[in-house]
């Protein structure tokens, strides 16, 4: 979209936001429309997101405790600045700005609704990381961290990403599969300062994103015109390169790549961890059952159980076999 409708968009969104504040704050205030955020979405798989944000921005400036209608539009920043970055950053295109706007939204999400709101908020913050990463190179990463008044991830998906970083090498490089783990690993990088010297890569953001490409091939010591499958294969000669259960085998097609706890492992130098693993609070979140991440989570240790079976008698085996379906083979 053009900076001006960009501009029309922002004082819709903070007329939106000013009716948060109380019930009864916006005269004639408008009630729920259930069908606005589908159909928004709708809109967005059609290839109109730009009107799809547009409608609900209206919608909330009347609605504005719709919970699944924030979500949804956080959801579109989302999806904007990710495609901000690949499309090369745009100097007409509001950029970074979208993570702001997607973070005045699902704020309002998490006060509504939480849950997928939350993980999503995370995502954005991630985003600003990585943008951190672009702007001013790997090492801004260490100082990086997620404010305070951000509702934190669940326990059970921090647990998660400690788990996969405390698999990898201190000294290694871990490749990530998908939003979930990436999330996850970074939310353990912004509360503890965990990422040491661990380099941590999205491949997606990798493979479309020449500025990233050329900030993680400083980090790694390769050639930023290099594929990341070329770029990981050259960094496993002589340090750990570690994939995450969800992360596409083929970026690491070496014959001594193996399990070591939640990722698979190739390069020299690998030697088991002390560092404890548990899923002490996926397995109480499973108690409770009340969030609609809990079977993306188990996807991660399924996968993990798949390549490593050890797993089943190991930390997986406090879920029981009913949990993880590779474990009951």
């Amino acid at each position: 979209m053009a900076r001006a409708a960009h501009t029309n968009l922002r004082s819709i969104l903070m007329l939106a936001l000013m009716g948060t504040g109380s019930a009864g704050s916006l005269v004639g205030q408008a009630s729920l429309n259930p069908t606005v955020a589908p159909r928004a979405a709708e809109l967005a798989r059609n290839g109109q997101r730009g009107i799809g944000t547009e409608m609900l921005s209206r919608y909330l400036a009347t609605s504005p405790d719709d919970g699944s209608a924030w979500i949804q539009l956080g959801r579109f920043y989302l999806l904007d600045i990710r495609d901000w970055h690949l499309s090369g950053h745009p100097t007409d295109s509001p950029g970074t700005l979208y993570i702001d706007f997607g973070a005045a939204a699902l704020d309002q999400a998490v006060r509504l609704r939480g849950d997928s709101a939350v993980i999503l908020r995370q995502m954005l913050e991630v985003e600003r990381a990585l943008d951190a990463v672009e702007r001013q190179g790997y090492q801004a990463l260490t100082r990086w961290t997620v404010p305070t008044d951000v509702a934190p991830l669940p326990d059970y998906i921090s647990e998660l990403g400690a788990n996969l970083l405390s698999s990898c090498p201190a000294t290694g490089v871990m490749a990530t599969g998908n939003d979930l783990e990436t999330v996850a690993i970074f939310s353990v990088v912004a509360t503890a300062g965990a990422a040491g010297s661990v380099v941590i890569v999205v491949p997606a953001f990798y493979a479309t994103d020449a500025l990233y490409r050329h900030r993680i091939a400083n980090a790694l010591g390769t050639d930023s015109s290099w594929s990341v499958q070329q770029a990981l294969a050259t960094v496993a000669q002589h340090r750990p390169v570690c994939l995450t259960p969800m992360a596409d085998r083929a970026l690491l097609a070496l014959p001594e790549l193996r399990p070591m706890r939640f990722v698979l492992v190739a390069g020299p130098g690998v030697t088991s961890s002390d560092r404890v693993v548990t899923v002490t609070d996926l397995a109480r979140a499973d108690r409770q059952g009340k969030s609609s991440w809990l079977r993306e989570v188990h996807g991660v240790y399924t996968a993990a159980a798949g390549f490593n079976p050890r797993l089943c008698d190991g930390p997986l085996a406090l879920l029981g076999d009913t949990q993880i379906a590779a474990c009951r083979r």
